[in-house]
């Protein structure tokens, strides 16, 4: 009879030893799973998507080269890519792999048997803090160096009405710039120096070098809209000597511009990949000589479709409208052209463009009517 009751007493506590393993069994496995779907979650909300002066009379030989039809704004870095937003092309589908990765399967809670040991999945809140890591300090460079060399071809290089010539420039050259400093969270100060080597074709004669300073302050006004007010010199010297003994020699200056600009710039999307970009500025320029002093309402409008992420297509229309205040001239000058943007590394891009230009002069010897083309490639120095 004893031996009966201590059998009974031995099957009761084996069977409620039983009943607790797989109670803890499905606990674990609860706690397993929440645990995942917790983490899935929290990475899941932590994955948010990331979010551009114009070309005096026919000259004669030994006058200074004329300016009218060539390219004023040389190229340089274009450094409001950083602060405004561009389409990101390849954003579905980074979100697609990141899900992939969300959903792939979790490795069930390892056991050793052999010990009788189960490893469990504490909950977030009980797991130890994870150690930490020393921040990496990034590199921020406050200036960088950049070299660009380019190609400009117009059929009218001088903007004559009577005797249009073809011809083209080489232009080549150096730009120390500074990052864009903040002054406010949404003020920035930036500054540059560029350093030129325009030379003609076929009309050598009028060879010539450029030197220009450029201050700016850049104000974003919202997320699509930013101002800008700017100061510039430049300075233009001729590069070889005149073949008369009482003209110029080289290295002598025969330009000396002071500008002050206000300007605006907007960025719209149209579609992920199409955007229209549009420009404003006012300028007032102060030259000696004075017969060079004038002010100019310019405006510009591009619409860009990004090919792909390093390559941007475009079209563009560009007027400006200049008052001589020292002459009575009055200048209409306007801008039909293509545009083919690649940028071929994260220090390296080309730019080329091709189009028409057209306009009129109160000044009878002058015509801006003619084709021109220009290939520009850029490439970066060096940071510091």
């Amino acid at each position: 009879m004893r031996l009966k009751n201590w059998k009974n007493l031995f099957f009761c506590i084996l069977l409620a030893s039983s009943g607790g393993s797989c109670c803890c069994i499905r606990v674990d496995a609860a706690e397993s799973t929440n645990t995942l779907n917790l983490a899935q979650q929290k990475l899941e909300t932590t994955q948010t998507p990331a979010q551009t002066k114009e070309p005096e009379n026919t000259q004669k030989q030994n006058d200074p080269p004329p300016l009218e039809s060539q390219p004023s704004n040389l190229p340089t870095s274009d450094s409001k890519e950083q602060l405004l937003n561009t389409p990101e092309i390849n954003q579905s589908q980074r979100l697609e792999r990141l899900m992939q990765l969300l959903r792939s399967p979790k490795r069930p809670p390892k056991s050793d048997r052999e010990l009788g040991l189960r490893v469990r999945l504490l909950p977030l809140e009980q797991q130890p803090p994870p150690p930490k890591e020393q921040p990496v300090v990034k590199f921020k460079p406050i200036g960088y160096l950049q070299a660009h060399v380019g190609y400009f071809e117009t059929s009218n290089i001088f903007s004559s009405h009577d005797s249009p010539i073809e011809d083209g420039l080489i232009f080549s050259g150096l730009t120390l710039a500074s990052a864009y400093f903040p002054l406010g969270s949404k003020t920035y100060l930036n500054g540059s120096i560029n350093g030129n080597l325009i030379r003609y074709i076929n009309q050598s004669q009028y060879d010539y070098n450029q030197v220009r300073f450029n201050l700016n302050i850049y104000q974003q006004l919202s997320r699509r809209m930013y101002g800008e007010i700017s100061w510039s010199n430049q300075q233009l010297f001729y590069a070889n000597n005149s073949d008369r003994l009482d003209s110029f020699k080289a290295g002598d200056r025969f330009l000396n511009e002071n500008s002050l600009q206000l300007s605006l710039g907007r960025r719209d999307p149209l579609t992920p990949r199409l955007t229209l970009d549009s420009f404003y500025e006012f300028s007032v320029n102060f030259s000696d000589p004075q017969s060079r002093n004038r002010i100019i309402n310019s405006f510009w409008v591009s619409l860009n479709y990004y090919l792909q992420k390093p390559l941007q297509v475009g079209i563009d229309y560009q007027m400006n409208l200049s008052d001589f205040t020292q002459r009575d001239r009055e200048d209409q000058f306007y801008r039909l052209f293509g545009h083919l943007n690649y940028r071929i590394s994260d220090t390296t891009n080309m730019n080329v463009q091709a189009g028409v230009s057209l306009g009129s002069s109160t000044d009878e010897n002058i015509d801006f009517d003619g084709w021109f083309f220009s290939i520009n490639y850029n490439f970066q120095l060096g940071r510091f």
